[in-house]
């Protein structure tokens, strides 16, 4: 039984390792969704918001990882 837990919690810090980023991609999805349902907008704006601001919070994930790495050294 230990070690199904310990498997689970490994699984789970593969999806959460890094909390900024988790919770920003929800967050992208979630506006994205609103944007799309709510507002109403075409399809292709809301799935061209969503790939570039995916990207964008990719790119300050790495960023944000490459200045506390500097810092650590």
């Amino acid at each position: 039984m230990k070690t199904i837990g310990e498997i689970f919690r490994s699984l789970i810090g593969l999806f959460l390792d890094d909390e900024f980023l988790a919770i920003a991609i929800l967050g992208v999805v979630a506006l994205t969704a609103f944007l799309a349902i709510g507002l109403e907008i075409q399809p292709r704006w809301a799935g061209s918001f969503l790939l570039i601001a995916i990207v964008l919070v990719l790119v300050g994930s790495v960023l944000r990882t490459a200045w506390n790495n500097a810092r650590r050294d």
